[in-house]
């Protein structure tokens, strides 16, 4: 290879890969905030007979709650950014925040940290002199500032961010108009910066929880009509504790649209707007990082870097005259990363290709969803599901009226009982398919008094395989295949 033009060899990789890859490695930043108040730090005793469950409160349980997100975080995902702000304490970390302690700040956590949690939770002692609460009735509006405060400082550094609001107190406005007015605006100021908002109401059987109060006008009003907030309360009891800790783990991965796109349901004619998202996804462990370690020494993390090199070959003639036959010495240089390019083999050829270049090969038109077709349910085969499908919402951001004509397309499937059949490109970047349209009925469940959504309604994209990609068994088991003598030892 010519020494003054360096390239990089780039194998034809499906796109999807890439966007997967991406995706699973997108950074989160949470933050848990508690209250701490006489009502939180109240004792719940089990019920009578029950000597099993041991008594617990509602701020002892978010605690837990916290502790075990954050334990499957620096497994799962290390490079996660988590913090702790407890509002309503006696003692306070800055005294421009009254009555805000960080018991961890929103950083990527230390060692030391979680064992600091860990001995909170394990010494009574220790846990009532953190969950001390303070005189007077903390400010909702200075604890919304203080944590804007600390996702600010991280601002532009994690993809998703979040808020997690642990609280039983259903009126901290306490009816005045400029607390309203003032945590409105904290609000939209958090989710001006990227921040969404995930609210746990929690509600004893002694004293409930009235969304309308307060917290519907203050929450909603900073997010679109077709965004969903759950702010139902949950019910803390000492033997369903874990009721809340559920609520947490179903919640603990960000929901996010994977992608924006028109639907057309008449190409040309009739467009609507839908959101995607993966529903069901395989969740790994994923290695945090490689260490370097020597006899004797202790463990230190191995950093890695990228070099560019030129390869030339160069040919030690007097060595070939003598043995008569040509010796191949590589030589190496060092390059800059500006020099290098990419290219695609060919023939025993190396092509060079501009970025631009390699760009326009990957795309293939516009991403968006074509439907091309219908067909009766029974047609469609689950086996054919190969991987992960996405669930598509409509969204009215682009297209006014998208969620009526969706509503009405996803009710024509299931009276019909009949799947669309599309042409599906969810990014620029990615390769088209075909895929099946399936929708799925809403599913209600009567648990605690009122009515669960087990399923929302909505319409699956299910990925189909074209006729190349299906392949008939074998006739003969590859065991039953014998080789001759001749072509064995």
């Amino acid at each position: 290879m010519d020494s003054d033009v360096a390239m990089n060899q780039v194998q034809d990789v499906d796109d999807d890969v890439i966007e997967e890859f991406d995706f699973r490695n997108q950074k989160d930043a949470i933050l848990y905030c508690i209250e701490v108040s006489p009502s939180m730090l109240e004792t719940i005793n089990p019920d009578e007979g029950d000597h099993i469950t041991e008594p617990t409160s509602a701020a002892r349980i978010a605690l837990e709650s916290a502790y075990m997100m954050l334990q499957q975080r620096i497994i799962s995902q290390p490079n996660d950014a988590f913090g702790i702000l407890l509002f309503g304490t006696k003692d306070q970390t800055d005294p421009a925040y009254e009555s805000c302690l960080m018991l961890m700040e929103l950083a990527v956590p230390e060692a030391s940290e979680i064992k600091y949690i860990k001995e909170i939770l394990e010494d009574d002692d220790k846990f009532d002199s953190v969950f001390t609460p303070s005189d007077t009735p903390p400010s909702i509006v200075n604890t919304l500032f203080c944590a804007n405060q600390q996702f600010n400082a991280k601002s532009g550094t994690y993809m998703f961010q979040r808020l997690f609001l642990v609280t039983n107190n259903d009126n901290p406005s306490e009816s005045r108009p400029d607390v309203r007015k003032a945590a409105r605006t904290r609000i939209h100021d958090l989710i001006g910066l990227g921040v969404r908002i995930e609210p746990f109401f929690l509600k004893t059987e002694r004293q409930p929880f009235d969304t309308s109060k307060f917290w519907e006008d203050v929450i909603y009003s900073g997010y679109k009509s077709d965004d969903y907030v759950d702010i139902q309360p949950i019910l803390i009891t000492a033997k369903q504790g874990l009721q809340m800790k559920a609520h947490v783990k179903a919640r603990q991965t960000p929901r996010h649209a994977i992608f924006s796109v028109p639907l057309e349901i008449v190409p040309g004619k009739l467009s609507i707007g839908v959101k995607g998202y993966v529903l069901f996804k395989r969740q790994e462990i994923l290695r945090s990082h490689y260490v370097y370690e020597q006899e004797g020494e202790q463990a230190v993390i191995a950093r890695s870097h990228a070099q560019y090199v030129s390869v030339t070959e160069e040919t030690d003639m007097t060595t070939a005259l003598a043995t008569k036959s040509m010796k191949v010495t590589p030589k190496v240089e060092e390059i800059d990363k500006n020099e290098a390019k990419r290219g695609f083999k060919f023939g025993g050829e190396v092509l060079p290709f501009t970025p631009d270049e390699i760009q326009s090969l990957r795309t293939v038109g516009q991403a968006g969803i074509r439907i091309i077709g219908f067909k009766p349910i029974k047609l469609f085969d689950p086996s054919y599901n190969m991987r992960q499908s996405y669930f598509i919402y409509p969204s009215e951001e682009d297209f006014v009226g998208s969620i009526r004509t969706f509503a009405a397309l996803h009710s024509s499937l299931l009276d019909e009982n009949k799947f669309a059949v599309a042409w599906v490109k969810p990014t620029v970047r990615t390769s088209p398919f075909l895929a099946a349209l399936v929708a799925c009925p809403e599913i209600l469940e009567h648990e605690n008094g009122r009515d669960e959504q087990k399923q929302s309604p909505g319409i699956f994209v299910i990925r189909q395989p074209f006729a190349d990609d299906i392949r008939d068994f074998p006739s003969r088991p590859y065991n039953d295949i014998k080789v001759s003598s001749e072509r064995t030892d």
